[in-house]
């Protein structure tokens, strides 16, 4: 496998699942950490297929877009990271959709970096207090009393689920300790040597800070 090239913005938002993934699995990548002025450039050049990062640039099968597609990708090149065997891929495919779901519903309210000011402060108080809790509360049965889904604990699907947790926990802190195994689940990753080099700034990304502003 040839080294790749990795390209998104200097936050987390939808580039850390990626980074978090490509660190966890031992590929060889450097990135680019792109500033504001440097996306328009990017974009004139026509390098991204939908005009949009992030982007994960290959040798073997050219520029790949899309955060789930990256993932995937890693999932296909490296033996074991979409799960042993089919039952345990069903699983990390499932795990992919919902943190899609998880950052779907904060982009819709959450306050960011960029846009202070998303949603009414009822919506987004209803938002921590009923969409979240639901969804947690399924994320709980779907654990099994476990701290894994699978028996790496680190498919595809479980690093882009806790790349989206984490940047929950960020904004609101209690948010799962109403949800004991999915509290396990995170803190299990969130104590990972490759999970650390990526929160401290040490991977090829550098310093990642967050996205979405706290409550």
């Amino acid at each position: 496998m040839s080294p790749v090239h990795f390209t998104y913005f200097g936050i987390m938002a939808k580039g850390f699942g990626p980074a978090l993934t490509l660190e966890s699995h031992g590929v060889d990548w450097k990135a680019t950490s792109l500033a504001l002025e440097g996306w328009g450039p990017l974009k004139e050049s026509g390098k991204c297929p939908f005009g949009q990062v992030p982007i994960l640039e290959t040798e073997e099968y050219g520029v790949i877009a899309q955060s789930t597609a990256i993932m995937q990708y890693v999932g296909r090149v490296k033996e074991g990271a979409a799960g042993a065997n089919i039952a345990e891929g069903i699983i990390s495919d499932q795990l992919l959709g919902l943190a899609d779901d998880f950052f779907a519903g904060l982009s819709k309210v959450q306050p960011t970096i960029f846009v202070k000011e998303k949603a009414p402060a009822d919506q987004v108080k209803a938002h921590w207090a009923e969409a979240v809790p639901k969804m947690l509360t399924y994320l709980e049965a779907f654990t099994k009393g476990k701290d894994a889904f699978t028996s790496s604990g680190i498919t595809v699907g479980e690093l882009s689920l806790w790349g989206v947790l984490h940047q929950m926990v960020l904004i609101e802190p209690p948010c799962l300790d109403a949800f004991p195994n999915t509290k396990a689940f995170y803190t299990r990753i969130l104590n990972l040597p490759a999970t650390q080099k990526v929160l401290k700034g040490e991977s090829p990304m550098g310093n990642i800070p967050a996205y979405f502003l706290p409550n």
